[in-house]
């Protein structure tokens, strides 16, 4: 049939209304839109004719499509095009990313190649979007492929193209692309490492306190509590209320200073005072300096407390600490570490966090929060039931809303139907024997649940399908592959074979006398197989004479096979008088064809009108 020709858009009248213009406008640049002569071509629309060249869709020979009469005459393919010298395109590559694998999948709406001598594909890959620098990687006979073994974190480029059974390929499906997941684990060892180069992580990863205010009249050799002394711990002596920090290297104690103080003594001139009046403003610092400082002890020092019962001696303190560093690189650290420790003789525990932040003068600024705990929780406001939860370091979570998430190794729990979509899990994505008849909740699969030619004789274990799993009229001849079943396997007493036919009817009447004619009876079957039956006459009125039963091509008209009159059969008679009864006439014969197979009889009429009375039934089997 000829291609429908689409005529080109005329423009629009230019003495038209301005409504009118405009309405026009709108539709034709829909049109040219949808006919591709306008934007992108990607939105242009396809039709039938385009999906039926294409091999996605089949017309209906039978059955033209016609939108006046309302038949569809559309369907999707069903019988793969005969042999080709070159194959066709692969259709729709797509890549999914796993861990260290790409999932590959093609011509997944029929699951079949979309021509006859089909081999095998050939699946390509590249680290570049370029298919010059691609290798082959694999082939398969089916229509999905993993990509097995790459590296993390990696994008991989790939297209396929089918060989035919002469070994000549065809062009080149469409570009895919998949970027395998990172390496957690590696990934959290890098996070790890960065985070323990943070300020204040020492403090937290270890039991070491912060600076601890110690009161006394003398200089101190140990914390108040016996632990070993720590650098900058502050020691306020009692005396005369002088503060002093313990060294960096640990093994002195440094008098406090002011900063003023140094400057103002510390310098070889000065000017705009005299010495005296320097001194006086040293001495009102020092002053300022030292009350500050007592203050602070004070309160410090409130926090830790010693208590003695029972011989146990119990420690608890609270140790906060504010620092705020820079360097000459322009790197500057603030953080504000809060550590809360515990020791009963001998048995120590601490908790800690720490809040900074950082702005280094070449890579940014960042923040950061830490903490160390044996149990971590987060609670909820308005329950008593905390949703998140760290024991162990295993983390707990109750309910949780995840966008993206990738899963190394899974365990679940519960999944029913339900919660997965359809369609979304194939037989290609489940592991072999991973799945049990035990693990199927009664009557939850049916045949329409199945994906056709999906599950073989050779995935179904001995034994496993007896008659009462399934359900009548589920299965039938086209869902059985070849050879898969066999007649050691088939009860014959509880075997029904279908039939067609049609029972005694009256045929006729033959009219004029004497004049050969063809009388339609039934039709006795469709598609090609070896048909095997029977038909008997029987007379009506006066008599019919020289009988042959002759059988047609519905479409074609060409005969399919012809009994001859019937004196020529064993046992049988020319003339069919009102008593005449042929019995069962057996009939054998082999059609090829697709059509519907047509019974005729060809005899004529003694003494018009004459009639008779036909019955058939015919079985047709698989040649």
């Amino acid at each position: 049939m000829a291609e429908t020709k689409v005529p080109a858009l005329k423009n629009i009248p230019a003495q038209v209304d301005r409504e009118t213009g405009l309405a026009l406008e709108s539709m034709k640049e829909a049109l040219e839109v949808r006919l591709g002569r306008r934007g992108d071509p990607i939105d242009r629309a396809v039709t039938l004719r385009e999906l039926i060249d294409s091999g996605l869709a089949t017309d209906l020979a039978q059955e033209p499509y016609n939108p006046n009469t309302g038949a569809t005459g559309f369907a999707p393919l069903r019988e793969r095009p005969g042999d080709v010298v070159v194959p066709p395109s692969p259709t729709v590559l797509t890549a999914s990313g796993l861990f260290t694998d790409v999932l590959l999948s093609w011509n997944q709406s029929t699951n079949t190649a979309p021509y006859g001598n089909h081999a095998f594909t050939e699946i390509w890959r590249s680290q570049s979007e370029d298919l010059s620098s691609a290798v082959l990687v694999g082939t398969t006979s089916a229509f999905i492929y993993t990509d097995k073994g790459l590296e993390y974190d990696s994008t991989y480029y790939y297209w396929v193209r089918f060989v035919s059974t002469s070994n000549t390929p065809g062009p080149w499906s469409n570009m895919a692309s998949a970027t395998t997941v990172e390496n957690i684990g590696a990934t959290m060892a890098a996070l790890s490492e960065t985070l323990a180069d943070l300020p204040g992580y020492n403090l937290l990863a270890t039991s070491t306190t912060a600076a601890t205010i110690i009161k006394s009249s003398s200089q101190p050799s140990t914390r108040t509590n016996g632990d070993a002394l720590q650098p900058n711990d502050i020691w306020f002596d009692t005396d005369d209320g002088q503060i002093y920090t313990r060294n960096v290297a640990n093994n002195a104690w440094v008098a406090g200073r002011d900063a003023t103080l140094v400057n103002v003594f510390g310098a070889t001139s000065f000017t705009g005072s005299t010495l005296t009046a320097a001194m006086a403003t040293a001495q009102s610092d020092i002053v300022t300096v030292t009350n500050a400082q007592s203050s602070t002890a004070s309160s410090l020092s409130s926090l830790s407390s010693t208590v003695t019962s029972n011989n146990n001696t119990l420690t608890a303190s609270v140790n906060t600490l504010n620092t705020t560093t820079a360097s000459h690189t322009g790197d500057l650290n603030a953080m504000f570490v809060l550590q809360v420790a515990t020791e009963s003789n001998g048995s120590k525990s601490a908790a800690g966090m720490v809040v900074g932040s950082n702005a280094s003068n070449g890579s940014g600024a960042q923040s950061y929060v830490q903490f160390q705990a044996d149990k971590f929780a987060i609670w909820s406001g308005s329950s008593n039931i905390a949703p998140f939860i760290v024991d162990g370091g295993v983390v707990y979570i109750d309910q949780a809303r995840i966008k993206d998430g990738a899963i190394l190794d899974a365990k679940i729990g519960s999944l029913n139907g339900g919660k997965i979509t359809a369609d979304s899990i194939t037989a290609t994505q489940i592991d072999a024997n991973t799945i049990t008849a035990t693990q199927i909740a009664t009557d939850t699969i049916t045949a329409t649940q199945i994906a056709g030619n999906t599950i073989t004789a050779g995935e179904i274990a001995a034994n496993t399908i007896t008659a009462n799993e399934i359900l009548a009229n589920t299965i039938t001849a086209s869902e059985i592959a070849v050879g898969g079943i066999t007649a050691d396997r088939i009860n014959t007493a509880n075997l029904t074979l279908p039939s067609s036919g049609a029972a005694a009817q009256t045929i006729g009447p033959w009219t004029p006398s004497n004049t050969m004619q063809y009388k339609y009876v039934t039709s006795v079957g469709s598609g090609a197989g070896f048909y095997h039956g029977f038909v008997r006459l029987q007379g009506i009125t006066n008599h019919i004479k020289t009988v042959s039963l002759v059988y047609f091509d519905s479409a074609t008209s060409a005969i399919v096979y012809n009994s001859g009159t019937t004196d020529k059969l064993p046992g049988q008679v020319d003339r069919f008088f009102s008593t005449s009864d042929s019995a069962n006439i057996p009939q054998a014969f082999e059609y090829t064809g697709s059509n519907t197979v047509n019974l005729f009889i060809l005899a004529q009429a003694d003494s018009a009108p004459d009639t008779l009375t036909v019955t058939a039934r015919f079985y047709k089997y698989s040649t």
